[in-house]
């Protein structure tokens, strides 16, 4: 069968744009690592603004091809090293004529096709440049406003919570004892920070950790003479909301709480994250649910939140109320997204070697617990981290498979050698 049997009519344009294509921009594309689509986007960019610098149209193809990999951003810096591509011969990349780092950069910086740091010249350019790092100008406002809104929420004011109510519930729903230590933990930031992260591999209580924090939350609730808190259960995929609307009913079915908490957790529904927002037919980026219209929800709890691409988080950040509940639920280490960005392991970081807290979170939840906190200082003034609390003991399998998926996901060869 012919090449153009099999192309469509765009992947015939594109083919004959590469194998036009010469100078710098040639070798990249025939041994790989640039396709067809990444060549012609630079080629274009460069030719709407006369930008004929080869090692700029070279960052721009880079920077085009980081998103269809799952990368927001290319490091000028370190491509050289890092780059790879898939291939059954093996392919020395270092061996392409890659510019010098610094005379790269300078050229970069200094292209009509580039804004510059964080305040660049002109918001309508295509790109971005951040020290090394290059990113499609789109990619890198996302990425700001991400961050923004999760610290906004994050410096809110303090939540009106009953610290006392909390420890009873606490106590109640959690079997004292080592095993569930890191559970209640979990349990009690979320239900003193706005946002929150359950992070956890397989079989470390995740999901059954999500029906206490509803339940807790819908006890303050009571308490305070309010009405029920309106929860939204969501997840990136179908499969994985009925997974958790299934987890959260077993476990409100047993859970030591009052009726109406009981109901509460039988009645509630999950759905697909882009139902939640109120999808738009013919648009991939827009919502019903944004910053002008934010959903209703007292309680937004995402599962599978490893799924969730850049994009898509900015939209889910920037439709919650200001005064709401933020709970992400998920494992850094499974499950990315098929687009760009690599959002919960980028927000967990640090916190999955180790707690990283403010002391005045530390306290509140060491009084919440009747225990000490295991966190330290966060590395800079940021109250993010406070609700941030990876699971580490594994309860759905056997001790063997337990010290097995732990030293697979540690990449420690030798530990996993020893399990099995």
């Amino acid at each position: 069968m012919s090449a153009s049997a099999t192309t469509s009519p765009g992947d015939r344009f594109d083919a004959r744009c590469a194998s036009r294509v010469s100078g710098l921009l040639r070798p990249f594309n025939e041994i790989g690592l640039l396709a067809p689509a990444d060549v012609h986007v630079a080629t274009r960019l460069g030719e709407l603004v006369g930008e004929d610098s080869e090692p700029v149209r070279l960052g721009a193809a880079l920077a085009v091809r980081g998103p269809r990999l799952g990368h927001v951003f290319v490091d000028i810096a370190t491509i050289r090293d890092t780059a790879s591509i898939e291939s059954d011969q093996p392919v020395d990349l270092s061996a392409l004529p890659w510019p010098a780092t610094e005379g790269w950069i300078d050229q970069l910086a200094a292209s009509e096709l580039v804004a510059v740091g964080e305040r660049g010249r002109s918001t309508d350019l295509p790109l971005r440049l951040l020290g090394t790092r290059l990113y499609l100008d789109r990619y890198w406002r996302e990425e700001c406003r991400v961050a923004l809104d999760l610290r906004q929420l994050t410096a809110a004011d303090p939540l009106d919570v009953g610290v006392e109510l909390l420890a009873q519930g606490l106590r109640r729903l959690f079997v004292a004892g080592d095993a569930q230590d890191r559970q209640r933990l979990a349990a009690a930031a979320a239900v003193l920070c706005r946002f929150a992260v359950l992070a956890g591999g397989p079989g470390t209580g995740k999901t059954t950790t999500v029906a206490r924090i509803v339940a807790l939350l819908a006890e303050q609730a009571a308490a305070q003479g309010a009405r029920p808190p309106l929860v939204a259960l969501a997840a990136p995929t179908g499969k994985a909301a009925a997974r958790l609307q299934e987890a959260v009913h077993q476990e409100g079915a047993v859970l030591a709480v009052s009726d109406e908490i009981r109901a509460l957790l039988r009645d509630l529904r999950a759905c697909t994250l882009h139902r939640l927002l109120g999808w738009r037919p013919g648009s991939h980026s827009r919502f019903a649910h944004d910053r002008e219209n934010r959903l209703p929800h007292d309680i937004v709890i995402v599962d599978e939140a490893s799924m969730l691409s850049l994009s898509l988080t900015a939209r889910l950040v920037e439709a919650v109320r200001p005064d709401a509940r933020l709970l992400l639920v998920g494992d850094p280490g499974q499950l990315s997204s098929i687009e760009a960005g690599v959002v919960l392991g980028d927000i967990v970081g640090p916190a999955a070697e180790g707690l990283l807290m403010n002391a005045a979170a530390r306290a509140r939840l060491a009084r919440a617990t009747d225990s000490e906190v295991p966190a330290k200082d966060p590395p800079s003034d940021t109250k993010i981290g406070d609700g941030i609390v990876v699971l580490d003991r594994v309860h759905r399998y056997g001790r063997g498979i337990a010290k097995l998926a732990e030293a697979i996901r540690r990449g420690d060869a030798d530990a996993a050698i020893g399990a099995l």
